[in-house]
Order: structure tokens, then C-alpha cells, then sequence
């Protein structure tokens, strides 16, 4: 199994580097825009400046970079039929979904850690604030599998080629949208944790930012880890390998 995950997620590999597309939209545009407002308004180069300003460009780039470059994949992967010819010669969906991860996510990373330079020079980023970046950045290796884990719950549905780029930009954009509610109500935050990854991110940064830890926010974050993880690997292993677009 360790072997069939390797070669595949090797294979995956070559792929996703043969198309330096996957950089415009969760590199290039995030960094240019950071440095078009720094540049244009000025940059407050205080701590709480960036805890406030910077886990929205990440939550930005590791979200965008789940839907299109893992979600997105395996869809269009099932709709073109590779899924199905690669399910079987793999024995196992769940390999297929996790060669896709792995690759995925060490790409996300390498962005994340060009931005956070770009961010650190930019900001003249002082120790406490490196080491907020160093741990947002190692928790990184959990938020972005959980999420990716979480958005798996569109595999259930049969989406169609042509329809699904505007399903993936209007889940960006409602995600996005909704990561920044914050509540005093731990049920409210709970919720929209639980059905928002955008909120599951950004709740995972602030909960790193010195002095903001408080254990009931760790407690609902790993349950509903947790939860992201048993329900996605039930969806993963039962997705349904048929084209939307073939049968229609």
C-alpha cells in the first residue's frame, strides 16, 4: 500500500508541476495584492497589525488552493474517467485522493513560506511575530488536510464539468466570506466552524496568535477535526467513480 501510494503520489507530482497555473491564483495574486495595499496605504508594522491582516491572506491561499488544486482535481478527474481507471489499478479510492493530498500540500506550503517572507520583510517582522509565522506555518500540515478532508463532501455531489468552476468560485467566495463572523457565542462559532472550513482556518491562527489560546476554542477545533476526518473518509471511500457529465 506504501509502495502503491508513493508511485502514485509521484505521478501526482509530475503533474501538478507541469502546470504553473496552480501558482497564479494562490501565489501570485495573494503576494501582489499584499504588496500593492502595503505599498499603496502603508504598512502599520506593529504585532497586532499583522496577527490582524496576514491569517486572512493565509486562510485565502490554503483555502484556494484545496477547492482547485485537490477538490477540483478529483472531480475533474472523475469526470474525464481517470478516476476510474486509476481506482482500478490502485485497488482503493482513498489512495487516489491521498497521492493527490500529499503533493498538494508541500506545493500550498512552499507558497505560504514565499508569501511569509515576502510578509516578514515587508511587516520587519520582530521575534514574537517569526515565531507566530514558524507555528501557523507547521500547523499548516493539519489545517490543510483537515480542510481538504472537509471540502471532500463535494464528491458526493455530481457535479458537472461545465457547472464546476462557478460551484468552486461561489464556495470560495461564501467561505471567504464567512471566516472573518466572529461571535462571543462558542455555539454560533461552533456552527459556522463546523460548516465553514474558511472559519475552521482562521480560528486555527488566532488561536496561535500570543495570549489569544483559550483551551474550549482548542477543544471544539479538534473535535471538529475530528469529525471532518471520520465523515470524509466515509465520503472518499463511497464517492461514486461515474462521470456527471458522461451519464448526462
Amino acid at each position: 500500500m506504501i509502495r502503491k501510494l508513493y508511485a502514485l503520489s509521484k505521478f501526482e507530482t509530475r503533474i501538478v508541476l507541469s502546470d504553473k497555473a496552480i501558482f497564479l491564483f494562490t501565489l501570485i495574486f495573494p503576494t501582489v495584492y499584499f504588496l500593492f495595499i502595503a505599498l499603496t496605504r502603508g504598512v502599520n508594522a506593529s504585532g497586532q497589525a499583522f496577527y490582524s491582516v496576514i491569517p486572512g491572506f493565509w486562510t485565502y491561499m490554503v483555502l484556494v488552493g484545496v477547492v482547485n488544486q485537490i477538490t477540483s482535481a478529483i472531480v475533474t478527474m472523475r469526470e474525464n474517467n481517470f478516476l476510474k481507471m486509476f481506482t482500478f489499478i490502485a485497488g482503493d479510492k482513498r489512495l487516489i485522493y491521498y497521492a493527490n493530498l500529499i503533493p498538494q500540500v508541500v506545493i500550498i506550503q512552499a507558497e505560504i513560506l514565499i508569501f511569509d517572507v515576502v510578509a516578514a520583510v515587508i511587516y520587519h517582522a520582530n521575534p514574537a511575530v517569526l515565531k507566530f509565522m514558524a507555528a501557523a506555518w507547521l500547523a499548516n500540515f493539519i489545517i490543510i488536510p483537515v480542510v481538504s478532508f472537509f471540502t471532500s463532501l463535494i464528491l458526493i455531489i455530481p457535479v458537472k464539468v461545465q457547472t464546476m468552476g462557478a460551484l468552486m468560485t461561489g464556495y470560495i467566495f461564501l467561505g471567504l466570506a464567512l471566516a472573518y463572523v466572529q461571535t462571543s457565542s462558542m455555539t454560533i462559532k461552533t456552527l459556522l466552524t463546523a460548516i465553514n472550513p474558511g472559519n475552521f482556518i482562521i480560528n486555527m491562527y488566532l488561536l496561535l496568535i500570543p495570549g489569544n489560546g483559550r483551551l474550549d476554542n482548542l477543544v471544539m477545533l479538534v473535535v471538529v477535526a475530528i469529525v471532518y476526518l471520520a465523515v470524509s473518509n466515509i465520503v472518499i471511500s463511497r464517492m461514486s467513480l461515474n462521470s456527471a457529465t458522461t451519464c448526462a
